[in-house]
């Protein structure tokens, strides 16, 4: 199941890095940058919502452009509903809101590469819950015990 990487436009450079990096280690990406149909829709919120369902985790993107977007935290908000893992890639140190100091924080490749072990580990859990072979308290829990591994492996633990 692929990464949904949510980014402000702004950001995009840094967004097709992160992708490059997961491509590395072999794992799929989702950015609507390549995505024809989120550029000519004017379903837009039907096109996220049905690609994050297609995903299993989030990375998402921040840097001081992060504050004006709209869309950065309703890509967070379907993520959070539908329990995909999530963590943020900060590009430059920006003061993060509150809700999203809950998520593994990563700012450097060793960190992305640190998710990508973390994702293999978890992949066949999440494919699992997204053919709905777990249940939702299960699906929490895995979810709860992939943020707390990688938060553990980035030193965000102590």
């Amino acid at each position: 199941m692929p990464v949904f990487i949510s980014y402000r436009h702004k950001d995009r450079d840094a967004a097709l890095g992160v992708a490059a990096v997961m491509h590395q280690y072999g794992i799929k990406t989702y950015l609507d940058v390549l995505d024809p149909q989120s550029q000519t829709t004017d379903q837009i919120t039907d096109v996220i919502t049905t690609r994050m369902k297609d995903c299993s985790h989030l990375i998402a993107v921040v840097s001081e452009n992060t504050e004006g977007s709209w869309w950065v935290p309703f890509e967070i908000g379907e993520a959070t509903i539908i329990d995909n893992r999530i963590a943020t890639f900060q590009v430059r140190y920006v003061t993060l809101p509150e809700y999203l100091k809950k998520w593994p924080k990563m700012t450097t490749m060793e960190h992305l590469k640190l998710f990508a072990i973390a994702y293999k580990a978890d992949y066949p859990l999440a494919f699992n819950r997204k053919l709905g072979g777990e249940s939702v308290s299960t699906s929490s829990r895995s979810s709860e015990q992939f943020h707390y591994n990688l938060k553990r492996n980035l030193g965000q633990i102590y």
